[in-house]
């Protein structure tokens, strides 16, 4: 075995180990946070309805004064839309209605507010790809072509981190393996649910971006990073290649005899003459 093999083969070893670590935090991130929107997020537009027990040290109260008191750190408008939503045993929950220790209440609609008027966390179901990417489609379609889609980006990724050498493109792998990362999260939800989960929403008042979930962030910051190291390697091509470009000249005029006659130290005709 040639020294080059020996040499490759502990650095194969710590790439591969710290892919595996990017992409076991990202998939962990991503699962961990849609598990948990799952259980506390409801939408009445993808009928996920969110069952919330009233604690056995509650005081019994009217329905009203326990959202009040459970969901403080929620804008009144939300408060609403919680009482509006809220069944108990299949009926329908007034404010006015008294809640006691142990009912079981179910909400039809459940947001969190992170910052009031700019960020939230709401429940949504995204069947197609970004942007509701044929969300239209049969989901028969949507799996067969959008796993087929994923397998073959996580097989490109991965091909990208092979080629890749730890020694000298460190920050390259670790960036292809967020991407990664954020591929293989959303491919578990397509073969798991045949949608995606998402709940961040961001907006400045009514206006809204797409909801997206932490899958999307490292996806996005990974192609981001990419395409700034990409251009950062560039530069650093054309500087390399504008500095051997003035090195061949120098090493072309140094070769050159006319360049290295001086014509100082040449006897001037004339002023031979003159002499």
């Amino acid at each position: 075995m040639s020294e080059k093999v020996k040499q490759a083969q502990p650095n194969t070893i710590i790439k591969l180990m710290a892919v595996a670590f990017v992409v076991f935090i990202a998939v962990f991130l991503d699962q961990w946070t849609k598990m948990w929107a799952e259980e506390n997020l409801a939408s009445p537009r993808y009928e996920h309805t969110v069952d919330v027990e009233v604690p056995q040290t509650a005081q019994p109260s009217t329905f009203l004064q326990f959202v009040e008191t459970t969901y403080a750190s929620e804008p009144e408008a939300n408060q609403k839309r919680f009482i509006a939503s809220a069944s108990r045993n299949g009926e329908k929950l007034f404010a006015t209605h008294e809640v006691k220790p142990g009912d079981v209440i179910s909400f039809n609609y459940m947001s969190k507010t992170v910052i009031e008027g700019y960020y939230d966390y709401q429940y949504a179901r995204n069947p197609g790809a970004a942007w509701s990417f044929l969300a239209d489609q049969s989901p028969r379609f949507r799996s067969i072509f959008f796993g087929i889609t994923g397998i073959l980006a996580v097989i490109l990724m991965f091909g990208f981190i092979i080629a890749s050498k730890w020694k000298t493109q460190k920050g390259l792998i670790i960036i292809l393996a967020c991407i990664l990362g954020g591929a293989v999260g959303n491919i578990i939800d397509r073969f798991r649910l045949s949608y995606v989960i998402d709940f961040i929403s961001w907006h400045v008042g009514e206006h809204y971006w797409p909801t997206f979930n932490i899958a999307d962030i490292f996806v996005t910051c990974g192609v981001a990073l990419l395409i700034i190291d990409l251009l950062i390697h560039r530069k650093d091509k054309d500087d390399d290649k504008e500095s051997d470009a003035k090195s061949e000249d120098n090493a072309k005029s140094q070769d050159d005899p006319k360049s290295q006659d001086d014509p100082k130290s040449q006897d001037d005709p004339k002023s031979q003459d003159d002499a």
